[in-house]
């Protein structure tokens, strides 16, 4: 019973301790931002593609990118950084106590 228990314990805190690092899956050129549009196909004989306004199109590259990560300051120590990705969002601020009363 205590082994069993012991295992469990381990592998709950193991998880949630991998949940809780530094994550670093947002650094670096993934497969998908390297992607290019396909031209149309091309023109076949007694074929004619209609023009519909709900298909999908891939719109052109921003002028500035945005970049998913980016290194920042650590506002507790600057001599030091980190990496902030854009699917996770910053931490927020600390509120101040009410006063008691």
């Amino acid at each position: 019973m205590r082994a069993g228990l012991l295992v469990a314990s381990s592998a709950a805190l193991l998880l949630l301790s991998a949940c809780g690092g530094v994550s670093r899956h947002c650094v670096g050129e993934l497969d998908y931002q390297t992607a290019q549009t396909l031209p149309p196909p091309g023109q076949v004989d007694n074929l004619t593609v209609p023009e519909s306004p709900s298909a999908l199109r891939i719109p052109p590259p921003p002028q500035d990118p945005v970049p998913f990560a980016r290194e920042v300051a650590d506002p507790e120590d600057p001599a030091k950084t980190h990496i902030e990705c854009l699917d996770i969002p910053p931490p927020l601020a600390a509120q101040p106590e009410p006063p008691a009363g």
